[in-house]
Order: C-alpha cells, then structure tokens, then sequence
C-alpha cells in the first residue's frame, strides 16, 4: 500500500472524493505510477500531479484508469462531472452578502472568495491543458508507430512501436506461462504475447483470425516476453492469441480460454511471410 501524502487543503470536497477514488483504483490495479504510465496515454509525472490534488485530471485520464482497474465508467464519469463542476462554479453565491457595519467580515470574505477563485482557475486550467501537456510529456521520449491496420501485418510489434499504447485484451495461465491477446489502438494490430515466470523455452506463438488466417513465430532459446507477427485487428477484436509452451498449448480470446496437451496441435505454416 502506497503511503499518500495528504491532499491539499484547497480542495473541494468533490474534488477531494475523486481523487481519493483514483487512488483507490490504482491500488486496486496494483500498479506503479511507472506501469499505469505504460498502461495509459499519461505520464508517470502527470499521475503524480493527478493524484496528489496538484492538477485537476483530464476526463480521458480517469476514464483511462477506470479501464484499466475495471471499474464502473458511468459512476467514476458522473464524479468526475460533479468534481469539474464544483471546481468551476465554485457555490460562493450561497453566502449571504456581509452587512455595511461589519467592514471586517466583508474583508475576510473578500479574500476567502479570491483563494477559491484562485484555487479553482489553477485546476481548471490544468482540466483544459491536461491532456495537452500529458501528451507532450510522453512524447519527449516516444516515438510515433511505423504502421497501421493493414499495413502492420506480419511485422514484429515492438520494432513496429505498436507496443507503446499496447493493452491486453484476454490471458491465459499454463502453469509458468501466462499467454495474452495484445491490441494497440495506434496500430489497429493484435498479436499473441507471452511471459514465463519461471524461464523456460516457448516453442511457438501464433495470433488467429479465423479458420484460414494464423501468423506463427518460433522464438529460438528461452523467451520471456516473445511475441507473434501483428495481424490487423477486427472491430470486435475476436482474434484468438496461442501458444505452445512447456508442453502445453495455452490459447486466449474475448471469447474464452483453453489449455491443452500440446503435441496434439500442429498449426498449418503461415503463408505470410514475416516482416522486421
């Protein structure tokens, strides 16, 4: 459990409940500001801000956590809208207009409306310019995909740079080897992807589309982290992600998941050639 540092006393209490929800979410997802930088368009610099109450988040950014943990979108959208809300159009109408006897009063709540005011214009600044300045961030360092649809089948995800924005659409476990249906919005491209806790070779990684259409690679000595050529991504993404690997064929989609003994599969030889 990450030790927050307390949130600034300028916050409303809207403001204040939705960054505590983001907080939550993240532990959740039990992910560092490293890795829910990798899993979003926002960087590790930007997440900080977020949930530590410097900066106001962006929607998309917590609608991008909300995906990521799993959460309920329409209830996670509807507080960040009362957040922004509360933020822009702070409730100092509510207050009743101070007596002319009384110039102390009148003075305190001049100054107490110009630091809400003050407070606000900063968050909702940063509401606006959020995304803009998180995607300047992650740029600094990212380069842009050298593919898409179409055009990336056959090639290699990573040297493609379609692993940058990549997410996991559905896994399997068999036994040390966990096998994941990979999709980058970027390149409109699947693949199959897999990992091994333990070490250990990983004979085949194919990605299917169909009964016709399989892209295979043959990862030579132990893999961890191999992956398939990219096929291009169906609407539904209903691709399936396979792979054989300590004896064992795992295979994952949208639709559902199997392991099976692997010497009984033996995948027809692309007919598509692979591509760097």
């Amino acid at each position: 459990m990450p030790r927050w540092r307390p949130l600034p006393d300028v916050l409303d209490d809207d403001t204040r409940l939705l960054v505590e929800r983001l907080r939550t979410l993240k532990e959740q997802a039990g992910l560092s500001l490293v890795e829910l930088a990798a899993r979003t368009s926002y960087s590790k610099s930007a997440w900080h801000r977020y949930l530590n109450g410097d900066k106001f988040p962006p929607r998309q950014a917590v609608e991008a956590l909300g995906r990521v943990a799993g959460a309920e979108p329409e209830s996670l959208v509807s507080l960040w809208g009362r957040a922004h809300h509360a933020c822009n159009q702070p409730e100092l109408q509510t207050v009743a207009p101070p007596q002319v006897t009384e110039p102390v009063r009148r003075i305190n709540w001049f100054k107490t409306a110009v630091v809400l005011a003050a407070s606000c214009a900063i968050l909702g600044a940063a509401a606006v310019a959020g995304e803009v300045m998180s995607a300047a961030a992650d740029t600094a360092g990212v380069e842009m995909a050298s593919c898409r649809g179409a055009t990336c089948q056959g090639r290699i995800p990573h040297s493609s740079r379609c692993t940058q924005d990549a997410r996991t659409e559905s896994a399997v476990t068999a036994g040390a080897y966990v096998v994941r249906l990979r999709y980058s919005p970027s390149c409109a491209a699947v693949w199959a992807e897999v990992h091994t806790h333990a070490g250990g070779a990983v004979s085949e990684v194919s990605i299917k589309a169909g009964p016709d259409t399989r892209l295979t690679s043959h990862p030579v000595g132990n893999a961890d982290g191999s992956s398939s050529p990219m096929l291009r991504a169906s609407e539904r993404r209903t691709e399936e992600a396979c792979a054989v690997a300590g004896g064992k064929l795992a295979c994952t989609s949208k639709d559902g998941s199997e392991v099976v003994p692997a010497p009984g599969w033996s995948p027809q030889p692309s007919a598509m050639p692979v591509q760097a």
